[in-house]
């Protein structure tokens, strides 16, 4: 199940979660299958019913009466993940929480179904924020364990106010991307994990990014290795990715494992999970992220020096 890759959606109560939610299944994700888990503390979902009939939703399942991070049970969660993934096979989940939950315990709860974290996107009100972060810790928590920030109804305040906002987002944050939006309309490609396939495709194709990607210099490029790579110098290249890059994706393989390593790298975090995949493959990867022109050429060669010379060994275990 972990080629599933989840998304999870948080931020305080009234800042914007499901509209921008409802934005990026209208406008974006580009036809693929989607799944959505809404949670509400409430026994009534009224948030469920602004996502449900949506075509790009094939599975929505509400967990009410309780917050998803810590008072719903985890069988009631993993009951909720695998039926998703053996009825629909969707191409990414996304868990919109309740604006209560510490996003924290439940990207644990992820891992313990079986799932790839994606990324933790944060959305955050900008008229209302501060006042947030004053009377709830959790506030704080949602931002500090986020990958991006999405500042929100940024049409309610002025500059000062926004540049203000930023700063303290900065000083809670300062591993996240920012983005400000209005009524959540934001482009889909680089917060949600569909969006990586279409980057692949653009980079293959040596295609301009479009739209705002392009006027804020947002490319991308794959790289290729028919040979084998060391998986500790791989995780330190990982690790010491410049800031520029956003996200990096891809399966690779490494001397002395048997199953291949299916990577995610967003906005300085990393993770590895394993995958069996039939026959040799090559190492592939893509990597998206501001000026990478200018990073491109150190990337490569820091790649190449994980490369080994170790010979593939045939499957037997993982």
């Amino acid at each position: 199940m972990r080629t599933v890759a989840v998304d999870i959606l948080t931020g305080f109560l009234g800042s914007g979660k499901t509209t921008l939610l409802r934005h990026v299944l209208d406008h974006g994700l580009e036809g693929k299958p989607v799944a959505v888990i809404m949670n509400e503390i409430g026994e009534i979902g009224i948030d469920g019913r602004v996502v449900t009939g949506l075509s790009a939703v094939e599975k929505m399942v509400e967990l009410s009466s309780g917050c998803i991070c810590c008072t719903i049970d985890d069988y009631r969660f993993d009951l909720a993940i695998q039926e998703i993934v053996e009825t629909v096979q969707p191409h990414v989940i996304i868990i919109e929480s309740t604006g209560l939950a510490d996003p924290g315990p439940l990207a644990e709860r992820v891992h313990g179904a079986g799932l790839g974290l994606d990324a933790v996107i944060t959305v955050v009100d900008a008229a209302n924020a501060e006042r947030h972060l004053a009377e709830s810790d959790v506030t704080g928590r949602q931002i500090a364990a986020a990958d991006f920030v999405v500042v929100n109804k940024i049409d309610l305040v002025d500059a000062r106010a926004l540049e203000r906002l930023e700063k303290h987002v900065r000083r809670l944050n300062p591993r996240a991307e920012r983005f400000r939006s209005v009524r959540g309309a934001l482009d889909s490609d680089l917060l949600f994990a569909t969006g990586v396939a279409s980057w692949r495709e653009r980079a293959r194709a040596d295609a301009p990014a479009a739209g705002h990607l392009h006027v804020d210099d947002i490319a991308s490029f794959v790289w290729r290795s028919p040979r084998l790579l060391d998986q500790a110098a791989f995780e330190r290249m990982l690790a010491r990715l410049p800031r520029d890059v956003l996200r990096a994706k891809g399966v690779v393989r490494f001397a002395g494992r048997d199953w291949q390593c299916l990577f995610n790298f967003t906005c300085g975090r990393h993770e590895l999970s394993w995958v069996r995949l039939p026959g040799p493959s090559e190492s592939q990867a893509v990597f998206i992220g501001r000026g990478l022109a200018r990073h491109r050429s150190r990337i490569e060669a820091t790649l190449a020096a994980c490369e080994t010379a170790a010979e593939e060994r045939r499957p037997s275990h993982g």
